[in-house]
């Protein structure tokens, strides 16, 4: 196999030959082995001419004359150039070259060679990634990294929830902590600008990430932004324009003809006494064998006009009758989506001089999503600064702000469910509430046009730092870093709207502000020293922290006539609620962490925090999280000889993390209030209503990993392969308590859940010349969790004539001991009663068109308990990601990116039909069951799901594969660049969401969970331009 690709790649890549000059020919070798490299481009310094080497490293190339250069490249090695001169034969010894391998990467409070890791770390590159649009740090992640699990987002903000390695927790968080350079960061991901990044390190083992201690359960994502380099400043500016749309407009509502389809099928199917199946039939396209009067007899008091009867057998409102004899039809689905704009503009400056280093930059980012007056905007500037003060201080500072504004009021989900015989605007010009005069479904529009919304949130977050070298090696930082943030969200719907002109009369504001202030400041000593063989690296911390934040929430109704002034004017309504609700918390920590090498190739780790939280208990207000980790590099052993293995690693690691996220009162007694009447005057009380928890402690997540790293042929090929076992204990939970204490629950630590999981990732080098290089990435990663334990309370049950103990499940969250968080329980939906299946439906009080489920007992009923099963996961079994990196023509880049999420289903609610409403409204165009379309995989628009006890829930495959990820970029020629008086200069175009592939009925299988609709998923595409000066 080996051989092949190199035969392979030769016959690729080898120019044919010059025609006249001098032929010149040698081997290339390692030069520290000195064996032969085959694959090795040789190439005529200033062309594309040359050759590569054979499978035993020797090459033959004409040259032109003397005067020529030839270059030496092969991946993994320092190039060479050598004259010719006079010259017959060069052979070269080319050394490997240990930067690549040497890769620092950043890890907690510190940097390490990423041969030198002991841990689980992945790394992403912003200059990947480049050529894509992003809005939200975060969609970086999807699919890039092993054991990250992330679903896109379909709002225009971007974005989505991440997890590393599964859930950690029942209840309380489960993101991952940030670390932004180098310094913890509590704020939002989208404060943070894609454009600003460098590259994110990905901490996923507990040896990694211990050194956080109880913010680190749910794993650690490190940001490194872009510094200032020395030399004269470089302006670099950017600019996206781009437009999306809908990924799968198939799935949509039914139009005129089949909704009026659907309303006769309803009726034909909803068992109406006393009527043929003729009498919803169009009186102008009757049946053969009943006449005009035959089917106006069949009702008793007929409408003098034929087709006003008609649409009334069929439960037209007057609004749709009138609307369809004027031949007038709305399509709603095509009044509410859109082709949304996006673009964004970002200007950076970096530069640096003798003693000072600097970066700024600032962004701008309006993105429209596919529904109407969906849309975020931005505004994200940075500044990275630091100075050399002397040679033993530096000093700087890395500061961001950004302002997010989701002022912008979208018009509302329900589109899909107003009958197109509808109408927007009533006689007098004004939009019509009830577009088809069903007062449930109001006009997706009102709040579009109507409802005023002031939505802004500012952040402000610095790290300034100082670094003090001090004697025998030891340096020391201290860094403060301040948080501020300023949350404004403003409401007013006026009386033309439905919630201020009648949910609350004469209109309805809310004012919501909320102000955060924190600090945080690290101290750390660290200490690095070589002994001969031996290396210690040595980092301690103390950390500090405070968060304070004040929330006010104040509404109003009732304005006429002084509603003008809108949420400016909220003293004017007459029915004033104001609240309350502030926060404070406070932290501190101390850290140990020590690194030791030994030859070079014996690597351990091992470190301690302790970590202190006013959020728990005063018996438990500290914990301590240990962490210990081996390497042993075996391909620097003696006895390792392999031609296929030329880097090999193993790893091994152990640690102890903690989970705080649960609420900053958790512990305490909580104090509620209810109004009462003292005889003469209402009065406010107060009470206790919740129970203090003085023993409360911190969730403890304990894991192990093992990994290998490996590099072949000559590092062409990279694997890292890892596999995990992690176990939560103490799990923060609201235990039930009796009603004769007064109070519902109280948190307590009482659960176990645990987390297995293997990821892989493999990075290859496929062809590497200069006119053509191409480069692969392959990802796969599995996690499976599973409840060990509850609550501890235990009940009898007979299973197969035995009776048993078992732990009682808890059926109001879904949490089942011994199965995993998102388990799926429920009936087992095997079809749909037929014709001919009519006797054993009515067995179950049913008719053919029902859904049709395992009766497990047998027992002609379909009780919860008794017959709902396991039937599959909520969230992926299995991700992959394939990332192609081509460049060609030495000016041309293209990337292709595709990720797969498989083995789960979803709840697809649109496939229950409401009967009690279901004939009042349009829907998706489902393809019901009805007498003559006997499918077996929807049921009848009428069908009867109340024989389920606890109700009927539909579930569909949700796995997908899809092109997520498309670009192609052109770098102009640097004499072209030259030319036009800049530095450098690139266009680029994108696709994101290009394609999917998918069994999911639905808009797409990340969108939608449940009975909620969250949007269509956009496909975008994008061009843009990069200019440097």
């Amino acid at each position: 196999m080996k051989q092949f690709i190199y035969y392979v790649c030769f016959i690729l890549l080898a120019p044919g030959a010059v025609a006249q000059g001098l032929q010149v020919s040698g081997t290339v070798t390692s030069a520290e082995e000195n064996m032969p490299l085959p694959g090795v481009n040789v190439i005529i310094q200033g062309t594309s001419t040359g050759t590569v080497t054979d499978i035993e490293g020797d090459y033959t190339l004409d040259v032109p004359s003397a005067e020529s250069v030839l270059v030496f490249s092969f991946v993994g090695y320092i190039s060479q150039e050598i004259a010719v001169g006079n010259q017959n034969t060069i052979d070269v010894g080319l050394t490997a070259d240990q930067a690549q391998l040497d890769e620092v990467v950043v890890i907690g409070y510190g940097t390490q060679k990423k041969s030198d890791l002991t841990g689980a770390v992945s790394r992403i590159s912003g200059e990947s990634v480049q050529n894509r649009s992003y809005t939200q740090v975060s969609e970086m992640l999807a699919g890039q990294v092993a054991g990250i699990y992330m679903n896109q987002s379909a709002s225009p903000s971007g974005g989505g929830a991440v997890e590393v390695r599964g859930p950690t927790s029942l209840s309380a968080g489960t993101s991952p902590l940030i670390v932004l350079d180098g310094v913890i960061f509590n704020g939002n991901m989208a404060d943070i600008n894609p454009n600003d990044i460098e590259h994110v390190d990905v901490l996923k083992d507990a040896s990694s990430a211990a050194v956080y201690g109880s913010k680190a359960a749910s794993g650690v994502i490190i940001v490194t932004t872009k510094k200032g380099k020395a030399g004269k400043p470089t302006i670099n500016f950017t600019a996206k324009v781009g437009v999306s749309g809908i990924t799968n407009d198939d799935f949509r509502p039914r139009n005129a003809k089949e909704y009026e389809d659907f309303r006769r099928d309803y009726f034909r199917t909803v068992g109406v006494a006393n009527r043929e199946d003729w009498y919803w039939d169009d009186p102008n396209n009757l049946r053969p064998g009943v006449t005009l009067d035959q089917w106006r007899n069949a009702n008793p008091n007929p409408n003098a006009d034929n087709v006003q009867e008609y649409l009334g057998r069929l439960n037209f409102f007057d609004t749709e009758i009138d609307q369809y004899i004027a031949g007038q039809t709305v399509d709603w689905f095509d009044e509410v989506l859109r082709a949304g704009v996006r673009q964004s503009y970002d200007l950076s400056v970096g530069g640096g001089a003798e003693n000072v280093n600097y970066y700024w930059s600032i962004g701008y980012v309006d993105n429209e999503g596919v529904i109407l007056g969906d849309e975020f905007q931005t505004i994200r500037t940075r500044l990275n600064v630091d100075f050399s003060v002397t040679d033993w201080l530096n000093v700087g500072v890395n500061a961001q702000y950004s302002n997010n504004d989701r002022s912008s009021v979208p018009a509302s989900r329900n589109f899909t469910s107003i009958s197109p015989y509808s109408q927007i605007y009533n006689e007098e010009g004004d939009l019509e509430w009830y577009p088809h005069g069903y007062s449930i479904i109001t006009n997706p529009l009102i709040n579009y046009y109507e409802q005023e919304r002031y939505n802004k949130t500012h952040s402000l977050f610095a790290a300034m730092f100082a670094d003090v070298a001090l004697p025998f090696g030891f340096n020391y930082r201290v860094s403060f870093q301040p948080r501020m943030e300023f949350k404004k969200d403003y409401n007013f719907w006026d009386s033309e709207t439905i919630t201020g002109g009648q949910t609350y009369l004469d209109g309805y504001g809310t004012r919501q502000d909320s102000t955060l202030n924190a600090w945080m400041i690290d101290n750390i000593l660290s200490w690095n020293k070589q002994f001969g063989v031996h290396n210690f690296d040595l980092t301690l911390l103390y950390n500090a922290e405070h968060t304070k934040v004040f929330r006010s929430y104040g509404e109003n109704q009732t304005f006429l006539p002084n509603q003008e002034l809108g949420y400016n004017g909220l003293q004017f309504g007459s029915k004033p609620l104001v609240n309350t609700n502030d926060l404070e918390a406070g932290g501190e920590a101390l850290m140990a962490r020590i690194n030791y090498t030994l030859m070079d190739k014996y690597l351990f780790t091992a470190s301690v925090r302790r970590d202190g939280y006013s959020a728990f208990g005063q018996e438990h207000p500290r914990a301590t999280f240990p962490a210990a980790a081996v390497a042993w590099k075996i391909s620097d052993e003696n006895f390792f000889d392999s031609e296929l293995v030329n880097r090999l690693k193993l790893r091994l690691s152990w640690g102890v993390n903690g989970n705080r996220d649960i609420g900053v009162y958790a512990a305490l007694a909580q104090i509620g209030s209810e109004l009462y009447y003292d005889g003469t005057n209402v009065q406010m009380g107060l009470y206790n209503n919740r129970l203090a928890n003085p023993g409360l402690r911190w969730e403890r997540t304990e894991s192990f990993n093992i990994g290998i790293d490996m590099g072949l042929l000559e590092d062409r090929i990279d694997v890292s392969v890892n596999a995990y076992d992690m176990t939560t204990t103490d799990l923060l939970m609201n235990r039930q308590l009796p009603e004769i204490t007064g109070f519902a629950s109280i948190i307590s630590n009482l659960g176990e859940l645990s987390n297995r999981g293997i990821e892989l990732n493999i990075n290859t080098v496929n062809i590497s010349s200069p006119n053509l290089s191409w480069k692969s990435g392959i990802i796969f990663s599995m996690n499976r969790n599973k409840i060990e334990r509850l609550f501890g309370d235990y009940e009898e049950v007979e299973v197969n004539g035995e009776t048993i103990s078992r732990e009682i499940p808890d059926y109001t969250n879904l949490w089942f001991p011994g199965e995993a968080i998102d388990v799926v329980w429920d009936y087992d939906v095997v079809g749909v009663w037929q014709l001919d299946e009519a006797d054993e439906a009515a067995e179950y009080t049913m008719l053919p068109g029902d859904y049709k489920a395992v009766d497990v007992d047998d027992s002609k009923t379909y009780d919860a308990l008794d017959d709902k099963q396991f039937i599959g996961y909520s969230k992926p079994r299995y991700r992959l990601g394939l990332r192609n990196d081509i460049s060609f023509f030495r000016n041309f880049t293209a990337s292709v990116f595709l990720r797969a999420d498989l083995g789960h289903i979803g709840e697809f609610a649109y496939a229950v039909h409401e009967s009690s409403t279901y004939d009042r409204i349009n829907i998706w165009n489902i393809p019901y069951w009805t007498p003559t379309n006997g499918n077996n995989e929807y049921a009848r628009t009428s069908e009867v799901h109340g024989a389920y006890g606890g109700g009927l829930r539909i579930f569909k495959p949700r796995g997908f594969m899809r092109v997520q990820d498309v670009s192609l970029a052109y770098n102009v020629s640097p004499d072209v660049v030259e030319r036009m008086g800049v530095g450098s200069l690139r266009v680029f175009a994108s696709a994101r969401n290009l394609f999917t592939l998918t069994k999911w009925p639905g808009w797409d299988p990340e969108t939608g969970i449940g009975n909620s609709i969250d949007g269509p998923m956009p496909r975008t595409f994008t061009m843009g331009v990069n200019v440097s000066f």
